[in-house]
Protein backbone atom coordinates (compact mmCIF):
# COMPACT_ATOMS: atom_id res chain seq x y z
CA UNK A 1 0.00 0.00 0.00
CA UNK A 2 0.90 3.57 -1.24
CA UNK A 3 0.59 7.03 0.80
CA UNK A 4 -0.08 9.21 -2.43
CA UNK A 5 -0.93 13.14 -1.16
CA UNK A 6 -3.40 15.57 -3.79
CA UNK A 7 -1.91 18.98 -3.91
CA UNK A 8 -2.45 21.97 -6.53
CA UNK A 9 -0.87 25.55 -6.00
CA UNK A 10 -2.04 29.07 -8.23
CA UNK A 11 -5.65 28.66 -7.81
CA UNK A 12 -5.88 31.84 -5.65
CA UNK A 13 -4.30 33.79 -9.15
CA UNK A 14 -6.11 34.65 -11.76
CA UNK A 15 -2.57 34.47 -13.70
CA UNK A 16 -1.15 31.11 -14.60
CA UNK A 17 -2.57 27.69 -14.47
CA UNK A 18 -3.08 26.11 -11.64
CA UNK A 19 -0.43 23.15 -10.65
CA UNK A 20 -1.97 19.65 -9.63
CA UNK A 21 0.50 16.87 -8.26
CA UNK A 22 -0.11 13.23 -7.08
CA UNK A 23 2.76 12.75 -4.71
CA UNK A 24 4.22 9.14 -2.92
CA UNK A 25 7.22 9.79 -0.10
CA UNK A 26 7.96 6.85 0.06
CA UNK A 27 8.82 5.52 -2.40
CA UNK A 28 9.63 9.16 -4.21
CA UNK A 29 7.07 9.38 -6.76
CA UNK A 30 5.79 12.66 -8.36
CA UNK A 31 3.46 13.36 -11.77
CA UNK A 32 2.53 16.73 -12.14
CA UNK A 33 0.19 18.47 -14.06
CA UNK A 34 -0.66 21.86 -15.33
CA UNK A 35 -4.82 23.02 -15.82
CA UNK A 36 -5.08 24.54 -19.14
CA UNK A 37 -5.53 28.38 -18.75
CA UNK A 38 -9.34 27.64 -20.58
CA UNK A 39 -11.44 25.16 -22.50
CA UNK A 40 -14.72 23.93 -23.30
CA UNK A 41 -16.84 25.64 -20.70
CA UNK A 42 -19.11 22.51 -20.91
CA UNK A 43 -16.54 21.04 -18.07
CA UNK A 44 -16.67 22.67 -14.63
CA UNK A 45 -13.69 24.23 -13.10
CA UNK A 46 -14.12 20.76 -10.50
CA UNK A 47 -14.98 18.74 -13.11
CA UNK A 48 -11.79 19.37 -15.17
CA UNK A 49 -9.22 19.24 -11.85
CA UNK A 50 -10.46 15.49 -11.11
CA UNK A 51 -9.92 14.17 -14.98
CA UNK A 52 -6.19 14.99 -14.86
CA UNK A 53 -5.69 13.79 -11.38
CA UNK A 54 -7.45 10.41 -11.96
CA UNK A 55 -5.24 10.39 -15.72
CA UNK A 56 -2.02 10.87 -12.84
CA UNK A 57 -3.79 8.15 -10.67
CA UNK A 58 -3.73 5.91 -14.04
CA UNK A 59 -0.31 6.72 -14.83
CA UNK A 60 0.90 6.26 -11.56
CA UNK A 61 -1.21 2.94 -11.02
CA UNK A 62 -2.50 3.55 -7.83
CA UNK A 63 -4.72 1.28 -6.58
CA UNK A 64 -7.55 1.01 -4.23
CA UNK A 65 -5.22 -0.26 -1.71
CA UNK A 66 -3.81 3.23 -1.56
CA UNK A 67 -4.09 5.71 0.53
CA UNK A 68 -4.72 8.93 -0.35
CA UNK A 69 -4.48 12.41 1.22
CA UNK A 70 -5.94 15.58 -0.62
CA UNK A 71 -5.88 18.98 -0.23
CA UNK A 72 -9.49 19.93 0.81
CA UNK A 73 -9.66 23.17 -1.53
CA UNK A 74 -12.63 23.82 -3.55
CA UNK A 75 -10.72 22.72 -6.95
CA UNK A 76 -10.46 18.89 -5.57
CA UNK A 77 -14.57 18.84 -4.57
CA UNK A 78 -15.45 17.01 -7.61
CA UNK A 79 -12.43 14.39 -6.55
CA UNK A 80 -13.64 13.75 -3.24
CA UNK A 81 -17.32 12.87 -4.65
CA UNK A 82 -15.64 10.49 -7.24
CA UNK A 83 -13.18 9.11 -4.72
CA UNK A 84 -15.64 8.24 -2.21
CA UNK A 85 -18.06 6.54 -5.17
CA UNK A 86 -15.64 4.64 -6.44
CA UNK A 87 -14.86 3.16 -3.10
CA UNK A 88 -11.13 4.42 -2.45
CA UNK A 89 -9.33 5.05 0.95
CA UNK A 90 -8.98 9.33 1.22
CA UNK A 91 -9.08 11.97 3.63
CA UNK A 92 -8.58 15.65 3.41
CA UNK A 93 -5.99 17.25 5.54
CA UNK A 94 -3.84 20.36 5.04
CA UNK A 95 -0.68 20.06 2.91
CA UNK A 96 3.11 20.43 3.96
CA UNK A 97 5.86 18.83 2.81
CA UNK A 98 6.76 17.09 -0.45
CA UNK A 99 3.61 17.56 -2.23
CA UNK A 100 3.22 21.35 -1.25
CA UNK A 101 6.65 22.09 -2.03
CA UNK A 102 6.56 20.55 -5.44
CA UNK A 103 3.30 22.12 -6.36
CA UNK A 104 4.34 25.77 -5.09
CA UNK A 105 8.17 25.00 -7.10
CA UNK A 106 6.21 24.14 -9.96
CA UNK A 107 3.78 26.98 -10.52
CA UNK A 108 7.10 29.11 -10.00
CA UNK A 109 8.79 28.05 -12.28
CA UNK A 110 5.72 28.65 -14.54
CA UNK A 111 6.43 32.60 -13.38
CA UNK A 112 10.13 32.54 -14.68
CA UNK A 113 9.73 31.13 -17.75
CA UNK A 114 7.63 34.21 -18.92
CA UNK A 115 9.84 36.12 -17.69
CA UNK A 116 8.70 37.24 -14.14
CA UNK A 117 11.31 38.90 -11.84
CA UNK A 118 13.46 35.75 -9.54
CA UNK A 119 14.29 37.56 -6.63
CA UNK A 120 10.06 38.14 -5.77
CA UNK A 121 9.04 34.97 -4.50
CA UNK A 122 5.94 33.41 -2.41
CA UNK A 123 6.71 33.90 1.65
CA UNK A 124 5.34 32.82 4.56
CA UNK A 125 2.52 31.99 2.13
CA UNK A 126 1.37 35.22 2.14
CA UNK A 127 -0.46 34.25 -1.25
CA UNK A 128 -3.17 37.26 -1.22
CA UNK A 129 -0.25 39.77 -1.71
CA UNK A 130 2.34 37.40 -3.84
CA UNK A 131 -0.49 36.69 -6.26
CA UNK A 132 -1.64 40.42 -6.52
CA UNK A 133 2.03 41.14 -7.32
CA UNK A 134 2.44 39.45 -10.01
CA UNK A 135 -0.94 40.00 -11.29
CA UNK A 136 0.12 43.76 -11.17
CA UNK A 137 3.35 42.87 -13.02
CA UNK A 138 1.37 41.45 -16.47
CA UNK A 139 -0.74 44.27 -16.61
CA UNK A 140 2.45 46.25 -17.09
CA UNK A 141 2.72 44.92 -20.43
CA UNK A 142 -0.12 44.17 -23.02
CA UNK A 143 1.49 41.46 -24.85
CA UNK A 144 1.29 38.95 -21.03
CA UNK A 145 -2.30 39.30 -20.80
CA UNK A 146 -2.20 36.27 -22.36
CA UNK A 147 -1.01 34.83 -19.27
CA UNK A 148 -4.65 35.56 -17.99
CA UNK A 149 -7.13 32.64 -17.00
CA UNK A 150 -10.17 32.23 -18.50
CA UNK A 151 -12.47 33.10 -15.28
CA UNK A 152 -15.51 32.51 -17.19
CA UNK A 153 -15.21 28.32 -17.38
CA UNK A 154 -13.61 28.38 -13.87
CA UNK A 155 -17.19 29.99 -12.39
CA UNK A 156 -19.22 28.09 -10.45
CA UNK A 157 -22.32 27.30 -12.11
CA UNK A 158 -25.49 29.33 -10.88
CA UNK A 159 -26.58 26.48 -8.33
CA UNK A 160 -23.69 25.50 -7.19
CA UNK A 161 -23.14 28.90 -5.23
CA UNK A 162 -25.60 28.13 -2.76
CA UNK A 163 -24.82 26.66 0.38
CA UNK A 164 -27.02 25.48 3.57
CA UNK A 165 -25.78 26.46 6.67
CA UNK A 166 -26.45 27.59 10.41
CA UNK A 167 -26.78 31.51 10.48
CA UNK A 168 -25.15 33.08 12.71
CA UNK A 169 -26.00 35.51 15.22
CA UNK A 170 -26.66 38.31 13.01
CA UNK A 171 -30.77 38.44 12.60
CA UNK A 172 -30.67 38.26 8.46
CA UNK A 173 -33.75 39.59 5.36
CA UNK A 174 -34.68 36.76 3.23
CA UNK A 175 -34.17 37.77 -0.54
CA UNK A 176 -37.08 36.00 -1.56
CA UNK A 177 -40.18 36.62 0.79
CA UNK A 178 -38.42 39.75 2.83
CA UNK A 179 -39.08 37.72 5.79
CA UNK A 180 -36.94 37.51 9.11
CA UNK A 181 -34.35 34.79 9.14
CA UNK A 182 -33.53 34.05 12.99
CA UNK A 183 -29.82 33.70 14.58
CA UNK A 184 -29.29 30.37 14.91
CA UNK A 185 -31.63 28.91 12.11
CA UNK A 186 -30.80 26.86 8.60
CA UNK A 187 -30.15 29.46 6.44
CA UNK A 188 -29.25 29.49 2.34
CA UNK A 189 -26.30 31.24 1.66
CA UNK A 190 -25.38 32.40 -2.08
CA UNK A 191 -22.78 33.97 -3.07
CA UNK A 192 -21.85 36.24 -6.18
CA UNK A 193 -20.34 39.12 -7.50
CA UNK A 194 -21.57 42.77 -8.50
CA UNK A 195 -19.94 44.94 -10.36
CA UNK A 196 -16.92 42.80 -9.48
CA UNK A 197 -17.59 42.95 -6.00
CA UNK A 198 -18.83 40.46 -3.56
CA UNK A 199 -22.19 40.16 -2.90
CA UNK A 200 -23.76 37.22 -0.73
CA UNK A 201 -27.53 36.88 -0.20
CA UNK A 202 -29.59 35.17 1.83
CA UNK A 203 -32.46 33.13 2.00
CA UNK A 204 -34.94 30.72 4.32
CA UNK A 205 -34.24 27.10 2.96
CA UNK A 206 -37.56 27.03 1.34
CA UNK A 207 -37.57 30.33 -0.66
CA UNK A 208 -34.08 29.64 -2.30
CA UNK A 209 -34.37 29.24 -6.04
CA UNK A 210 -31.93 25.78 -5.92
CA UNK A 211 -31.63 23.20 -3.67
CA UNK A 212 -27.84 23.81 -2.05
CA UNK A 213 -25.26 22.70 -3.60
CA UNK A 214 -23.37 21.98 -0.62
CA UNK A 215 -24.86 20.91 3.47
CA UNK A 216 -22.58 22.64 6.29
CA UNK A 217 -26.37 22.78 8.36
CA UNK A 218 -25.53 21.13 11.58
CA UNK A 219 -28.78 21.39 13.76
CA UNK A 220 -29.16 20.77 17.43
CA UNK A 221 -32.90 20.22 18.91
CA UNK A 222 -32.50 19.87 22.82
CA UNK A 223 -34.60 20.35 26.27
CA UNK A 224 -33.93 23.69 27.96
CA UNK A 225 -35.88 24.58 31.36
CA UNK A 226 -38.97 22.35 30.36
CA UNK A 227 -38.88 23.31 26.61
CA UNK A 228 -37.50 22.15 23.31
CA UNK A 229 -35.21 24.80 21.73
CA UNK A 230 -33.90 24.38 18.41
CA UNK A 231 -30.28 25.65 17.23
CA UNK A 232 -27.10 25.21 14.86
CA UNK A 233 -23.62 24.11 15.69
CA UNK A 234 -20.99 26.83 14.97
CA UNK A 235 -17.81 27.19 15.54
CA UNK A 236 -17.18 29.55 18.56
CA UNK A 237 -15.73 33.47 17.56
CA UNK A 238 -14.84 34.43 20.79
CA UNK A 239 -13.89 32.58 24.03
CA UNK A 240 -17.85 32.15 26.41
CA UNK A 241 -18.81 30.29 29.44
CA UNK A 242 -20.63 26.97 28.16
CA UNK A 243 -24.36 27.52 29.38
CA UNK A 244 -24.66 24.19 31.13
CA UNK A 245 -21.69 23.11 32.56
CA UNK A 246 -19.78 26.59 32.69
CA UNK A 247 -16.44 25.49 31.46
CA UNK A 248 -15.00 27.76 29.11
CA UNK A 249 -15.47 27.27 25.32
CA UNK A 250 -12.11 28.39 23.54
CA UNK A 251 -12.50 30.68 20.05
CA UNK A 252 -13.00 28.01 16.90
CA UNK A 253 -14.80 25.44 18.72
CA UNK A 254 -17.60 23.88 17.26
CA UNK A 255 -20.56 24.38 19.89
CA UNK A 256 -24.31 24.73 19.93
CA UNK A 257 -25.93 27.79 19.62
CA UNK A 258 -29.25 28.50 20.01
CA UNK A 259 -31.66 31.78 21.13
CA UNK A 260 -33.82 31.60 24.03
CA UNK A 261 -35.97 34.76 24.04
CA UNK A 262 -33.48 37.52 24.66
CA UNK A 263 -30.63 34.85 25.79
CA UNK A 264 -28.23 32.96 23.44
CA UNK A 265 -27.78 29.36 24.53
CA UNK A 266 -24.01 28.14 24.00
CA UNK A 267 -22.57 25.37 24.89
CA UNK A 268 -20.58 21.84 24.14
CA UNK A 269 -22.10 19.66 22.14
CA UNK A 270 -21.89 16.89 24.74
CA UNK A 271 -23.62 19.03 27.65
CA UNK A 272 -27.25 19.08 26.25
CA UNK A 273 -30.12 16.57 26.45
CA UNK A 274 -30.77 15.94 22.61
CA UNK A 275 -34.40 15.34 20.94
CA UNK A 276 -34.67 13.80 17.72
CA UNK A 277 -36.10 15.83 14.63
CA UNK A 278 -38.71 13.32 13.98
CA UNK A 279 -39.60 13.74 17.31
CA UNK A 280 -40.20 17.32 17.17
CA UNK A 281 -42.20 16.93 14.30
CA UNK A 282 -44.27 14.35 15.39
Amino acid sequence: MRSWYIEDAGGGCRAFSEVLVLVSEDPCLIYQRLMPLTWNNDITFEEMARLIVVEMMIEAEASHNDYFYVCSGNIFYGLHKWLTENGYNWETTKMDGLAHDVAESAFQKQLLLAGFPAGIKLEERNYRDFYRTVESWIKEDPTRKRFFKDMTVRRKPEQFRYILKGNSSHTRKCAKCQKKISAFSPIVQYRCRENGKKKNRYYHPECSPYKPHKNKLEEAHFLWMGSVVSGVVLPLRKAAPCSVCGLELLPGTRAVHAGNGKKVICGHIECFNYVNKEELNG
